[in-house]
């Protein structure tokens, strides 16, 4: 128990260390709901899918209102709306005389039956998409056998965002720790840092920094420094994808060997919500090419599903790869951890 005693004291330390209060970054936009037993709802019509249109109100958090109990729907801003029937339409909510109706582009409003829209989503560029203020998160996986052999591992992801009006800043914390028998068979520690600033809707610069640390496979150090340019390819309510590529100079010890080698990197990062955003898809991935020889390259990926059991708690799946092509003697290319655990925003 020396393991899970250890990291728990990181952890702690880790948690108290980061921003973790979430700063709102303004006030809800007036959009209204009107149900048909007369009740009216006052927030930020977020999307609709799977039956149930989802509002966010400054009184009550998230609420998931069934499309079968709503009357009409007035909100601001363009939605990206599907129709059961595949048709696809971009407009605003609004209601006439008690009738929902969308309001395209070209001023004209359509009829619109709600029961009859597949999803819903808030149509729009990365800037006014941005949550502003801080959030952060911080995802938990540990597991325990006993019998035969004696096996403790823990995986802490605490992640933190700070979105203002055109950037982006993102630090992630991961810790991986695994014994067996009381050997240690696993011992990472990888900090990354992601910044952001968007030229325009589409466009964006970017910067990063990264310090890892893998002793077991004999990487002393490792410290990445970079930027380039980066492409928000969508983004609308139910998730986003972004690529980017630069230029980055890479620092590191290997055993008795100090470095330093420039490289090329490419990141891309996927998230995408379903089953009315109680379900989230989620993949990040990222390619360091060392030119220099038996630096090799390496390739870090994330995938896994995240279910929300409420506003704040959640669990999930999750399978974390690290390639390096040449790796040091006696250690192997692929490093894998699969993690089952539960996640806390702040």
């Amino acid at each position: 128990m020396r393991l899970m005693t250890t990291v728990c004291g990181t952890m702690r330390g880790a948690l108290l260390a980061w921003p973790l209060l979430a700063i709102s970054g303004g006030s809800l936009l007036a959009d209204t709901v009107t149900l048909k037993n007369g009740d009216r709802l006052s927030g930020q019509v977020d999307s609709l899918s799977g039956g149930h249109l989802l509002v966010d109100t400054e009184y009550a958090g998230r609420l998931l209102v069934r499309v079968k109990a709503i009357e009409s729907v007035t909100a601001d801003g363009e939605f990206q709306v599907r129709m059961r029937r595949g048709e696809r339409l971009v407009g605003r909510f609004q209601a006439e005389q008690g009738a929902q109706r969308l309001l395209p582009a070209d001023g004209v409003s359509l009829p619109l039956a709600l029961d009859q829209v597949r999803s819903a989503s808030r149509a729009g560029d990365a800037l006014a998409s941005l949550a502003r203020g801080w959030s952060a998160r911080s995802d938990l996986s540990a597991s325990i056998s006993s019998g035969n052999s004696e096996t403790e591992a823990i995986n802490l992801l605490v992640h933190s965002s700070l979105a203002l009006k055109r950037t982006v800043h993102d630090a992630a914390l991961l810790i991986g720790r695994e014994e067996a028998d009381g050997v240690r068979v696993r011992e990472q520690l990888d900090l990354d840092y992601g910044y952001k600033r968007f030229l325009n809707d589409k466009w964006f610069a970017l910067g990063n920094a990264e310090y890892y640390r893998d002793e077991l496979k004999g990487i002393d150090l490792r410290v990445t420094l970079g930027g380039g340019i980066g492409y928000q390819v969508w983004q609308d309510s139910f998730g986003a994808l972004s690529v980017g590529t630069g230029a980055t100079i890479v620092f590191d010890e290997i055993g008795t060997r100090a470095a330093q080698n420039p490289a090329w990197r490419w990141e891309l990062d996927y998230n995408r919500f379903i089953w009315s955003k109680r379900l989230e898809l989620f993949h990040r991935h990222s390619l360091l090419v060392i030119p220099d020889r038996g630096r090799g390259e390496v390739i870090e990926a994330s995938t896994g599903l995240r279910l929300a059991l409420n506003e704040r708690l959640d669990t999930h799946f999750r399978i974390d790869h690290r390639i390096d092509t040449a790796p040091t003697e006696g250690a192997k290319k692929t490093d894998t951890a699969y993690n089952l655990g539960l996640g806390l925003k702040f």
